[in-house]
């Protein structure tokens, strides 16, 4: 039966992370029958800060007449004026201003389990039907039955009635553990250690911290403050906000730890000391370090995985849809921005499809939204490497920064920031169906819309005969492909 008004497509999604809830609300507001599915028991409260920039912000301004935006901007980082960032003898290399002091209409950031709730309540605000603690055991993927089989999310589950939540389509946002990637695309476990992890933590200031002669600098009832260390393999952040009230702090660092079982562990203040003291990192971490409550630091070992060729199942009516599709390094500065993306730009697929009294099937308009979103993303999935590498595999000073200005930076360009999700799709659907509809060839790379833009403005350049001197006849080299890894140290030849 073709979707009507009254019969409105089925939308299964599995998953209640920030990919997911957006889903659910697009879908919803456009008239669909979203169903969440997720195993946790309510909306998360973990997490320390994550941020989204205008890409993705606009998303929430464009909500409830910008009422979610307004309670995101309220609760997170909405008074800093500077991100400085410095080297590990703690010189400060550069000051750029925040994006929210530049533009604070669609730019939040913020403690992650808080703005997962404002998100959440928005959902439960316009009625989307959502299943909490119910975990995926089964993916359906037939013209019998497309959905997926869950059981309560409890110790001794595999005792209790298994429950089938059956749909028209399937978007998978399951997050970098994906049971759909194996189940409705059929791929390997690819799961693979980057080689770093991250400590993080998040809690709130107390007046003694206030008092302290390094990290008291960095506390402002007035102004929040956003500071970045780079050091050699390691860089991390402070944030200090909520007129002095919350930090949050992260360090990158290398790591060669098993994950074949899990890959998030409860952090040792030890171990994080030790990665400080190694790469000279400056007193600020240390005192920042000795207050965090010990509960509060995580070791989170960050996980690679190759891009996968499709998002679509065989069917072409299931889809996986942000981490499970592709998942970001931290220093890409868009995993959680590329998510929402994704799943707008699917909520908008699947509208056309529902509004076209069956003309457009879910298949066709599955299709369009992959190659609508498959190479921009996967420019900026990829760049993530690159980007770190650029952060860790060269020796920053002021007069490097100098030499190359447009290196040492957050990859925000206005090819990724000002990109507008919403008329991108409408832009693109109908000429992108036509393809679908006519059995153009190619690859999906051929056939997907270029991704927009690159990341060539951060490479660093050969260095001169001065420089080599200077780095003790040792050139560094970035590039994006060829022999040499990205970031690579090469021996120069006397």
């Amino acid at each position: 039966m073709a979707p009507t008004p009254t019969n409105p497509l089925r939308v299964v999604i599995v998953g209640a992370g920030f990919c997911g809830l957006t889903a659910a609300i697009e879908c919803k507001l456009r008239g669909l029958h979203p169903i969440l599915v997720e195993a946790y028991p309510g909306p998360s409260s973990h997490g320390d800060l994550l941020d989204f920039v205008r890409n993705a912000g606009r998303v929430f301004e464009s909500w409830d007449g910008g009422k979610v935006g307004r309670r995101l901007m309220a609760a997170g980082v909405n008074a800093a004026k500077n991100l400085e960032f410095y080297n590990a003898q703690d010189v400060l290399l550069r000051k750029d201003p925040w994006p929210q002091a530049t533009d604070d209409d669609c730019v939040y950031a913020g403690h992650r389990g808080e703005m997962h709730r404002i998100v959440h309540e928005y959902a439960v605000e316009i009625g989307v039907d959502m299943r909490f603690g119910k975990r995926v055991i089964q993916h359906l993927d037939t013209d019998a039955e497309r959905g997926v089989v869950v059981v309560a999310n409890r110790k001794g589950d595999e005792l209790h009635e298994k429950e089938k939540i059956l749909g028209d389509v399937v978007l998978a946002c399951d997050g970098p553990r994906s049971l759909a990637r194996s189940q409705l695309l059929q791929l390997p476990e690819s799961r693979v250690n980057s080689g770093y992890a991250i400590f993080r933590a998040y809690f709130n200031i107390t007046d003694e911290m206030r008092q302290l002669p390094h990290f008291g600098g960095m506390i402002s009832s007035s102004e929040d403050r956003v500071r970045f260390w780079v050091g050699r393999d390691m860089h991390g952040f402070i944030y200090t906000w909520n007129h002095g009230r919350d930090c949050a702090w992260v360090l990158t660092h290398l790591d060669d730890a098993d994950i074949a079982e899990t890959w998030s562990f409860p952090g040792k203040k030890e171990d994080v000391a030790r990665y400080l003291t190694d790469a000279g990192f400056p007193p600020i971490w240390h005192e920042v370090l000795g207050v965090s409550p010990a509960d509060r630091i995580i070791d989170y070992k960050l996980v690679w995985r190759d891009p996968v060729p499709t998002w679509l199942s065989a069917s072409k009516k299931c889809a996986v849809m942000g981490d499970a599709a592709h998942c970001h390094l931290p220093t890409s500065a868009q995993g959680a921005c590329q998510a929402v993306e994704d799943a707008v730009t699917a909520a908008i697929c699947l509208q056309k499809c529902n509004d076209s009294n069956g003309d457009i099937s879910v298949a066709e308009g599955l299709q369009v939204f992959e190659r609508i979103r498959f190479n921009r993303s996967h420019v900026i999935h990829q760049a993530s490497i690159l980007t770190r590498n650029i952060y860790h595999k060269n020796s920053w000073t002021p007069e490097l920064v100098r030499e190359f200005p447009d290196s040492l930076v957050i990859p925000f360009y206005p090819w990724i920031t000002d990109f507008d999700v919403f008329s991108n799709a409408e832009e693109h659907f109908d000429g992108l169906l036509r393809d679908v509809r006519s059995g153009k060839e190619g690859t999906l790379e051929e056939l997907a819309l270029p991704a927009g833009g690159d990341y060539s403005a951060m490479l660093l350049e050969k260095r001169g005969p001065k420089e080599e001197e200077r780095q003790g006849k040792r050139e560094q080299v970035v590039v994006v492909a060829g022999d040499v890894v990205a970031g690579d140290v090469v021996e120069v030849q006397s």
